[in-house]
């Protein structure tokens, strides 16, 4: 972990960001941001100084985009990457990473998250509380999947995705881009880009 890290966001997301680096690396000096300019001069838990998103060349080298929108997320991601900085993924002390698994530049990978063997997280993605993330799957960039999410082996999820908090995705299915997953959601089949899927089984309720 780098000693200096700059955190883009200061919603509740950040903060649970924070808590995992600072449990991670207490001395990590922690910069603070916001793309609210209306919020620069705030502190977060009274100690982090939120400052404006404008001088990138005084900021860390190192970022992470600590936003749970998967658009702003993205966005705030490539700004950032435009400006000569380095996404980092940060992932808590309390989850459990296979060695043979791999999460690429950006991605959060909160407490009690289980990543299987040969599964692959793609760039930017966040993989919450008790989330369970089984053997050869493949998650799109910029993708969120919620608390307790179980995606069983070999389950492809596409980029951009919302998959809701409890949601239980069965082996083997293929979820397209932009796809939204209702909160606890048993997802039995594929699911083309797009659509939105709620209810048990799963079923397409927008498109």
């Amino acid at each position: 972990m780098p000693t200096e890290l700059l955190i883009i966001g200061a919603g509740g997301h950040a903060k649970v960001v924070i808590d995992a680096v600072v449990k991670g690396q207490p001395d990590c000096r922690i910069i603070m941001t916001d793309q609210d300019p209306a919020r620069a001069g705030e502190k977060l838990w009274g100690k982090y100084l939120i400052n404006p998103l404008d001088n990138w060349p005084e900021l860390p080298e190192y970022f992470h985009v600590a936003l749970g929108d998967n658009r702003s997320r993205q966005r705030l991601a490539e700004m950032a990457l435009e400006e000569g900085k380095q996404a980092f993924t940060v992932v808590h002390s309390d989850s459990s990473v296979s060695p043979a698994s791999f999460a690429d530049r950006g991605c959060f990978i909160a407490a009690r998250a289980v990543i299987g063997p040969d599964a692959l997280i793609n760039e930017g993605c966040i993989i919450n509380h008790g989330a369970v993330v089984d053997h050869d799957c493949r998650v799109g960039a910029f993708t969120h999947i919620a608390p307790n999410t179980t995606l069983g082996g070999g389950v492809i999820i596409g980029t951009g995705c919302m998959i809701g908090a409890g949601a239980i995705i069965l082996p083997g299915v293929k979820i397209g881009d932009d796809v939204v997953i209702g909160a606890g959601a048993v997802v039995t089949k594929d699911v083309p880009d797009k659509f939105t899927i709620a209810g048990v089984p799963g079923r397409c309720v927008s498109k």
